[in-house]
């Protein structure tokens, strides 16, 4: 079984992690993603559902996609993912465009949009 996930992104790129979830649906393997998404970002609870999502999960999966790198939600998710020990990569979202990384997501843990290169990173969340 896949391990559980949590995914970060900036709203703009909502369609990116639809796309994600589509694909997960349409290969043949056992990877499914449950919607986390959190409807009102910045209200009085949003860190601690953020907190309590993220603690259910082995890990992040950052789009990074062209204002990623500025999201102040993105950067206390990724910051939040180190704080508890889990597991993180990203996913550049344009295969033709290479977007910034955001701080704290190390460099060498992002990869080009391909599912099979996907599955391979979570395979290795133990």
């Amino acid at each position: 079984m896949a391990p559980r996930a949590f995914v970060s992104f900036e709203m703009e790129d909502r369609w990116a992690r639809d796309f994600l979830v589509q694909q997960a649906k349409d290969k043949n393997n056992d990877i499914s993603f449950v919607d986390y998404s959190v409807q009102d970002p910045f209200d009085s609870s949003w860190k601690t559902e953020c907190k309590l999502r993220i603690a259910r999960t082995k890990g992040t999966i950052v789009l990074v996609g062209p204002t990623t790198y500025k999201s102040e939600a993105v950067l206390w998710e990724i910051a939040e993912t180190v704080r508890q020990g889990h597991y993180i990569f990203g996913i550049q979202i344009n295969r033709d465009k290479t977007h910034s990384i955001p701080a704290g997501l190390p460099a060498k843990n992002v990869v080009r949009w391909d599912f099979d290169q996907i599955i391979k990173w979570l395979s290795t969340w133990v």
